[in-house]
């Protein structure tokens, strides 16, 4: 099998990799590459979850650069879900209370054909941060009748009414819940690595360590010297894990959007 080259890192690839086994980058390949390829290999190398970051070993996470990408991604989960939420719920009512007039059917026919462009903007920021790529998603409006046959025949078209209950019914409760996660993981591992500097600034204040004006009395000191000792260690474990998970939450949520939409 003849070798190529990943354009980011220079690591050599096969010839029918969609992604580079050492950075992440999703390699490109044109239609004529993916149909040359033996039945069923550009499904198996997408659909079974092959991703890169998925066979990294578990400290090797951190030089992953594909690793912070996706806490990007999820990051931007949370302001992205409640925008497609409050875009969905705006115009969808406004031009509902106004289908009385032309104008609210003007309104409800230009709301509906923007969903499959927002799509296409999810699909960007999965593909380029995550690897992931959406299915294409083309409305295929029909062009037949007037313009008001149009507008109620965009309310059928399937690709449209999948986008709208992505954005109104999932993409914000999602977003909720996958913030939520990471702040909490991150926060506390963080916490864990970083507990010695709670003794920096003990000792800045009381002019010693393990005061009784600094801690509750019941606990013993000697208590308190093992968790000072034993916190950054498992905190370091804990992020690493945690990157890991979320990982694998990304990689979750991009390939269940792309089933989710599939046509």
């Amino acid at each position: 099998m003849s070798k190529e080259f990943c354009t980011q890192c220079g690591t050599k690839i096969d010839a029918l990799d969609l992604f580079c086994r050492h950075c992440g980058m999703r390699i490109a390949r044109t239609n004529e590459q993916v149909t040359r390829e033996p039945e069923g290999y550009y499904h198996t190398r997408v659909d079974q979850a092959k991703h890169p970051l998925l066979r990294t070993s578990f400290f090797g996470v951190y030089a992953q650069g594909r690793t912070y990408l996706n806490l990007l991604y999820l990051l931007l989960l949370f302001p992205l879900g409640i925008f497609y939420f409050v875009y969905t719920v705006t115009l969808f009512s406004v031009s509902a209370g106004l289908l009385v007039t032309i104008f609210g059917i003007f309104l409800l026919y230009l709301f509906l054909v923007s969903l499959p462009f927002l799509l296409k903007a999810q699909g960007w920021l999965m593909e380029k941060l995550v690897g992931v790529r959406l299915p294409s998603q083309e409305p295929n409006l029909s062009t037949e009748g007037n313009f008001i046959k149009k507008a109620f025949g965009a309310l059928k078209n399937k690709v449209i009414l999948k986008a709208f209950a992505y954005f109104l019914f999932v993409a914000m409760p999602v977003g909720i819940i996958v913030f939520t996660v990471m702040v909490t993981l991150l926060s506390t591992s963080l916490g864990l690595i970083f507990s010695w500097v709670n003794l920096i600034v003990e000792y800045a204040f009381v002019g010693q360590v393990f005061s009784s004006y600094w801690y509750d009395p019941f606990f013993p000191m000697w208590i308190m010297g093992i968790f000072y000792v034993c916190a950054p260690f498992v905190g370091v474990f804990l992020l690493t894990a945690t990157l890991h998970l979320l990982n694998r939450l990304a990689i979750v949520h991009g390939k269940f959007v792309a089933k989710l939409l599939e046509q």
